[in-house]
């Protein structure tokens, strides 16, 4: 549990840029719309929990060196980060005092599961916090705890160590979640995640080979969110929209830093994500941050709101009436490419059915919250079979009972739906035939 040493090479790695202070800046409050349902909060802290359970036993202790793939490495904190950002929840950080400074404080007494505890067995250095676990319920954590016991989950009332060091307990979950129904701020922010491995950076702007400047990868992002900036000239995107201060950042704001302390010509701009987060597309591609950092303190020169009320409500209904045909589409087009496997892959296209429907809708900016089928199910309003739209998510049960959900579709309209089955193939199915008749069990609308 000793503090981390991370090295300069895992910062440009993580996309932190410079290698960040660990004394603590000025805080710009984030104002979120916390309107994630309880049951959403649990499916996630479940999908949380199921991935950190899965890596014990299949990773190492390291301070200096980050892993993601097996066998990993990871230290305390970047275990946490990487189990949040695989399940799509980007802490932006791997310091755990960064991570302390995110969400809203919670009690010892009224902790729930996905919450960050953090201890510090050190009080006579000048960090607040030196090891961050996750809380899993029953008193207990998961957590990267040491090079002996690796990845653990351990009782907080095992030893004097928990009762002794225990420093604060945050939660980020809802409020680094997107809000539910996503705002067309969340839209911009799930669909910029969504790009970061698709892009190319460079000097030019060629938005049908997906090559950006960063400017230009700012204005095409709001572009296809309906947000019209007209430049991809960084200078005059500082000149648009209206200034707030940082202490008013809210998500969907643009925020610019110079390369010169001191000066008013900008050399970066990024996209203000909430509770800290930034995006920020440059030359190293499309990375996430969080304005703690020394060094975006250092460097900060305004930030401008380009998104007026106006523009949100006249959006909404352009957005949904088009994402239904958007994600037929799109699901049509993985038959013959997706094939069935007990993974999820993108690149390789293998997907159980509900990775199936998490990777169609995902890209389509609607984030499921669960790769699992049964979590999915507590997403979005309830539909009866009857008031079918395409679009709509379905839910079955393949043990005929009707009980356990663990299959999911898309319906495509006129009866017919479309799921990735067990045989390994995406196929189209009538929800009139036998085997549908037998096994659905439920529809939610999540547009």
């Amino acid at each position: 549990m000793k503090k981390k040493i991370i090295t300069t090479t895992l910062a440009v790695a993580l996309g932190l840029g410079v290698s960040p202070s660990l004394q603590p800046v000025q805080k710009a409050s984030a104002q979120t719309v916390h309107q994630n349902n309880q049951s959403a909060v649990e499916a996630k802290a479940d999908e949380l929990i199921q991935l950190g359970k899965s890596l014990i036993g299949k990773a190492e202790y390291s301070t200096k060196e980050y892993k993601p793939t097996y066998p990993y490495k990871f230290s305390c904190a970047t275990f946490i980060m990487y189990i949040f950002e695989k399940s799509g929840v980007d802490l932006a950080t791997y310091n755990e005092n960064y991570m302390m400074k995110q969400g809203t404080y919670v009690p010892r007494n009224q902790l729930q599961k996905g919450d960050l505890v953090f201890f510090d067995s050190n009080k006579s250095d000048n960090e607040p916090s030196d090891h961050v676990a996750m809380y899993i319920g029953d008193n207990k954590v998961i957590q990267m705890a040491d090079p002996k016991q690796k990845i653990v989950i351990t009782d907080m009332n095992s030893k004097p160590y928990y009762k002794e060091n225990y420093l604060t307990a945050r939660r980020v979950l809802p409020s680094l979640l997107p809000s539910n129904p996503a705002t067309l701020e969340d839209q911009i922010i799930e669909d910029s995640y969504n790009l970061k491995d698709k892009v190319t950076m460079g000097t030019v702007n060629n938005e049908s080979s997906k090559k950006f400047t960063g400017p230009g990868f700012v204005n095409y992002i709001y572009k296809t969110n309906g947000v019209q900036l007209g430049t991809t000239n960084i200078k005059e995107q500082m000149k648009l929209g209206t200034t707030v201060s940082r202490s008013q950042l809210k998500k969907g704001d643009l925020v610019f830093f110079n390369s010169e302390k001191g000066s008013k010509i900008p050399s970066i701009v990024a996209i203000y994500a909430g509770e800290q987060r930034l995006i920020i597309p440059n030359s190293n591609g499309i990375n996430t941050r969080v304005l703690l950092v020394d060094y975006y303190d250092q460097h900060y020169i305004t930030a401008k709101r380009v998104i007026s009320k106006k523009e949100i409500p006249a959006k909404k209904p352009v957005l949904n009436t088009n994402k239904a045909d958007q994600i037929v589409n799109f699901a049509s087009n993985l038959i013959g490419k997706a094939k069935f496997g007990y993974t999820y892959n993108e690149k390789a296209l293998t997907f159980t059915s509900a990775g199936f429907t998490y990777y169609v809708y995902q890209n389509h900016g609607i984030h499921l919250q669960s790769k699992m089928a049964s979590q999915q199910a507590k997403v979005g309003q309830v539909i009866q079979k009857s008031n079918l739209k395409k679009g709509d998510l379905l839910f079955f049960s393949t043990n005929h009972q009707g009980k356990k959900i663990t299959q999911t579709g898309i319906y495509l309209g006129n009866s017919q739906f479309i799921s990735l089955f067990t045989n390994g193939k995406v196929e189209k199915e009538s929800l009139n035939s036998t085997w549908a008749k037998k096994n659905y069990v439920t529809a939610k609308r999540v547009l």
